[in-house]
């Protein structure tokens, strides 16, 4: 086995990775050897030898602000939110004072049915997928569950914690989160990740999926890089959730672009391979997010995981393929489902550099990665192959993988039609991107103490998704 364990930064983070396994546990019946996926891969499987049963449990760690895990709690379901103190001498319960320190909430209809009525379960809206443990359907381990020190959970605004459950600070720069992370540290990675990593016979990666636009940002770059120094000879790929910004349209505070900027230069930098993911967060809610976005991670997970061994290809073969082997170029430009005309990437949304007509398909091209989800790839693996037809796997970047299956957790517009390929692209395009963040930290970064080493980071990225000769000037000149 070569076990993958999936690390989840933030409520929106863990919308996704919910909808994830909801789609792993989906799949649990089928033993399909041609079209199906080993659950051992993002699954820890438990033997039961009295009832010959085996249950599976995420390979995850989620991490989430106070009151972020819903109705779940360390020890499944609904947390004790009560403090108990005892008076000297107390011989029975009615000695006791009780002291409430918050409204337990209460849980969701539809998981009350999962308990007790799974056939009818009620369907799920925008309205009572508040919290992704509304609607999850696996039990994580107790130690799977990680919560900040200083930051409470808002259900109006649950991407950004409130500092102390003051509401008077939100987390929302990058530097609140490398402060939080070295509060929150030392029981992780003594307790929780040892856990883990025990349960694994042979690691090999680690999908790391969190937001860039706040703290959470800060806080995944710290946490990366102290697992980088814990993991050295395992993958990492980060999905990493970009909000809509001045570059790509909307208008959104200077503190956004700044710790997209801060965020994605150290994740990258830490990662085999960068996926800028893009959180519609204008016209759609995280569990929305989620749905859509697993289409994504489904597929990346299935190409390492199915049962299928002679399609089945490492987390080392896609960082190959889509990055070959250029450390500078493994941010994945696009990330295009073909049958529903969608792309998951925000760096086709940002702006041109240049005034010019081009359009994203006249970038060129470094390197791509097709993953077809059709199920076995016949031609290559079966019998009736002519001896000198030509077979699809001699392209290493045409990969086949089983059919998607999707929960019935995930909305409707996204499972009605049928996933059938993606395709990954690294190209020219991101050089739009790292230009235009080199001009705004020329311009804005005046009084940060790393402003030069991010204008070198920022125009070294841009030279590596260039190619050909360019005339135009920077107009991020310090004077400006």
């Amino acid at each position: 086995m070569h076990e993958i364990i999936t690390i989840s930064v933030s409520q929106r983070a863990n919308h996704l990775t919910t909808q994830f396994f909801n789609c792993q546990e989906e799949a649990l019946p089928n033993t399909d050897p041609k079209d199906s996926v080993d659950p051992s891969i993002y699954l820890n499987p438990t033997i039961d030898q009295v009832s010959r049963t085996v249950s599976y449990a995420p390979r995850a760690l989620l991490w989430e602000a106070k009151n972020g895990f819903g109705s779940l709690g360390q020890y499944q379901y609904i947390p004790d939110t009560q403090d108990y103190h005892f008076t000297e001498n107390a011989q029975n319960p009615t000695d006791v004072n009780v002291i409430t320190t918050q409204s337990p909430i209460e849980r969701s209809e539809y998981q009350k049915a999962l308990d007790f009525n799974p056939y009818e379960l009620p369907p799920l809206t925008i309205h009572n997928t508040k919290y992704w443990s509304d609607y999850a359907k696996l039990i994580f381990g107790p130690k799977s569950f990680n919560s900040l020190q200083n930051w409470y959970h808002k259900v109006d605004s649950p991407n950004k914690p409130d500092y102390q459950n003051l509401g008077q600070s939100d987390f929302n720069t990058f530097e609140q989160g490398v402060q939080e992370f070295d509060e929150c540290k030392d029981d992780f990675f003594d307790t929780n990740l040892r856990l883990m990593l025990e349960q694994a016979d042979t690691l090999q990666g680690v999908n790391l999926v969190t937001d860039l636009d706040s703290g959470w940002g800060g806080f995944s770059s710290q946490l990366i890089q102290e697992l980088r120094d814990e993991l050295p000879k395992s993958t990492f790929f980060t999905f990493g959730f970009n909000e809509p910004d001045m570059f790509s349209g909307s208008k959104q505070s200077n503190n956004i672009t700044r710790n997209k900027i801060k965020s994605t230069l150290q994740l990258r930098e830490d990662s085999d391979l960068f996926f800028p993911l893009f959180a519609d967060i204008e016209h759609l809610s995280n569990w929305k997010i989620g749905g859509q976005n697993c289409r994504l991670l489904d597929t990346v997970a299935s190409v390492i995981a199915q049962r299928n061994m002679n399609q089945r290809r490492s987390m080392d073969h896609l960082v190959q393929c889509l990055s070959d082997d250029d450390q500078l170029r493994n941010v994945i430009t696009s990330m295009y489902d073909t049958n529903v005309d969608y792309d998951y990437s925000y760096h086709p949304r940002v702006i041109q550099w240049e005034k010019t007509s081009r359009k994203i398909e006249d970038y060129h091209e470094f390197a791509y990665c097709l993953i077809n989800r059709t199920g076995s790839d016949e031609i290559a693996i079966g019998e009736e192959e002519e001896e000198n037809k030509p077979s699809k796997h001699k392209d290493i970047r045409e990969l086949f993988t089983t059919k998607f299956k999707p929960s019935d957790t995930i909305p409707a517009e996204y499972t009605e039609k049928e996933l059938k390929s993606i395709k990954m692209i690294t190209s020219e395009k991101s050089r739009d991107v790292f230009k235009n963040w080199n001009m705004y930290v020329s311009r804005m970064f005046k009084l940060d103490e790393d402003r030069e080493e991010l204008k070198d980071e920022t125009s070294n990225l841009a030279s590596a998704y260039e190619t050909g000769y360019y005339d135009d000037e920077d107009s991020g000149d310090d004077d400006i």
